[in-house]
């Protein structure tokens, strides 16, 4: 019984974790896409150490073969996947009238508008 509810608090704190993690990866896109530099690489930052250290504790736990935990292991290895092939593939790029109107305003030390 112990074992049952220990897998159940596990599992409801990792599906908290995964959700959160989703969140940030979808911000993440949304910065990316905006060319806001600075908040992309923190998202970036944060959705792979998230992601990778809860596979990590997966590992840890035993549960990373186990059937029952294959859906946490495929959705944190999702994110890590879309994150890494998002930054390759450098997608979504800010829109073209965007980033002029953004390099135009840092050259000229002025707000974009």
């Amino acid at each position: 019984m112990a074992k049952r509810m220990r897998y159940k608090q596990i599992d409801q704190l990792l599906t908290r974790v995964l959700i959160a993690d989703t969140a940030v990866f979808i911000l993440y896109l949304i910065f990316a896409g905006f060319g806001i530099g600075a908040m992309k690489v923190l998202t970036l930052i944060i959705a792979l150490l998230l992601s990778g250290l809860c596979l990590v504790y997966l590992y840890m736990l035993g549960e990373f073969k186990k059937a029952r935990s294959r859906w946490l292991v495929m959705g944190f290895g999702a994110i890590i996947l879309c994150t890494l092939v998002s930054l390759i593939l450098n997608f979504p790029s800010p829109a073209p009238e965007y980033a002029d109107a953004l390099g135009a305003a840092a050259a000229s030390g002025g707000a974009v508008g």
